[in-house]
């Protein structure tokens, strides 16, 4: 795809884990060097990720990112390297995370709830039932984030910023189908295969006016830069929110089936590092 205007003009915004990241969930040093080049060339390029700070920091921190992040699906706009949120969305009511836990549990199954408080984020799980579950925490376990608990208690000072379950396709469609009944219009569900274990399923919720495509309009007016020259990567269903009001959208070869659908253009896979690819065609 050629771009109808100068890419030095352009907005480049890219989704983590299955997109930029490589099959590892890593970027490694080879990568950050590249991406480092383009941006001292010109590339103005960002970060548009589900993960929260503490786990897309580690990652990211080589970068020399001059523009803000979304992170957690929409619900933060922050500065990289300080840390600051510059922008939040909305988080979800006690009533609605209560209601969802009595749900989930009346399924035999048992939710990951996220957690903000004093510029610090918390996971709070009560066990692992299965696999997934497990690797999961795994991945929770290497920034301290996750808090084994055997109630669910939250503080006056905390903001729940969303949830998510890990299970089969069997026992998180029921679930699924409730929430959408009692909370279609207050949350913004995502219900797709676990990208890392195909066995299982993800649904991962945030509050309704939580994603990325949201968070994306208010960076480009904190940016000063048009929607219309925003050019996005993704590979999951939280990236067609970017892709449907973004100028460009780019999915990977890896992507799913209707992710590519509504895509300008594919490249090649995060395997590839399509995208690093991509953006080098343009600049250098």
């Amino acid at each position: 795809m050629n771009l109808p205007v100068d890419p030095k003009q352009c907005l480049f915004v890219s989704d983590l884990d299955g997109t930029l990241l490589d099959g590892d969930g890593q970027l490694p040093e080879d990568s950050v060097q590249r991406i480092n080049r383009l941006i001292d060339n010109g590339l103005n390029f960002s970060i548009a990720t589900a993960r929260n700070y503490d786990s897309a920091y580690p990652l990211l921190k080589g970068l020399n990112l001059k523009h803000p992040v979304i992170l957690f699906n929409g619900v933060y706009l922050t500065e990289l390297h300080t840390g600051k949120n510059l922008f939040f969305s909305n988080f979800i009511s006690l009533d609605i995370i209560y209601k969802m836990i009595s749900i989930a549990e009346s399924h035999n199954t048992k939710p990951f709830i996220y957690s903000y408080e004093k510029k610090k984020h918390l996971v709070y799980y009560k066990e692992a039932n299965n696999f997934g579950m497990q690797s999961y925490i795994d991945v929770l376990d290497a920034d301290n984030r996750a808090r084994k608990v055997d109630e669910f208690i939250f503080s006056e000072a905390e903001s729940i910023s969303g949830f998510l379950l890990i299970d089969t396709l069997e026992v998180l469609k029921p679930v699924y189908a409730e929430l959408n009944t009692f909370y279609g219009g207050k949350l913004n569900i995502y219900f797709a295969p676990d990208a890392s274990n195909p066995d299982f399923y993800w649904l991962q919720s945030f509050h309704q006016e939580a994603n990325k495509g949201r968070m994306l309009k208010q960076m480009t007016e904190h940016l000063g830069i048009p929607l219309s020259k925003t050019v996005v990567f993704g590979d999951y269903l939280n990236d067609l929110d970017m892709f449907q009001v973004a100028g460009y959208s780019i999915a990977v070869e890896n992507a799913l089936p209707e992710v590519k659908y509504y895509a300008h253009h594919v490249i090649s896979s995060n395997i590839e590092n399509g995208v690093i690819f991509y953006l080098e065609s343009l600049f250098e």
